[in-house]
């Protein structure tokens, strides 16, 4: 994304917000760019949240439903991406 000194002044909340890296340009030359620092994962929320989705697909098994196979007869790899 390309944006001027004065909109990256204004709009500077959104941008620290933002994923995307900002091209600042001054008088349509490029003076700087802003690369945002990816956010780091606390790793015990991860594994508490890797823990809870195991225990629901165990659950969904036990029950009898087999996304994977599901999946697979829609022609979906088990992660939703179209199978070759």
């Amino acid at each position: 994304m390309k944006m001027g000194v004065r909109e990256f002044r204004e709009r500077l909340g959104e941008v620290v917000n933002g994923t995307e890296p900002v091209e600042v340009t001054k008088n349509g030359r490029k003076v700087g760019t802003y690369i945002p620092e990816r956010r780091s994962r606390d790793p015990e929320v991860a594994r508490a949240a890797a823990e809870s989705i195991a225990r629901w697909q165990a659950e969904m098994r036990a029950k009898g439903i087999d996304f994977d196979a599901k999946f697979a007869a829609i022609g979906l790899s088990p992660w939703g991406e179209p199978m070759k």
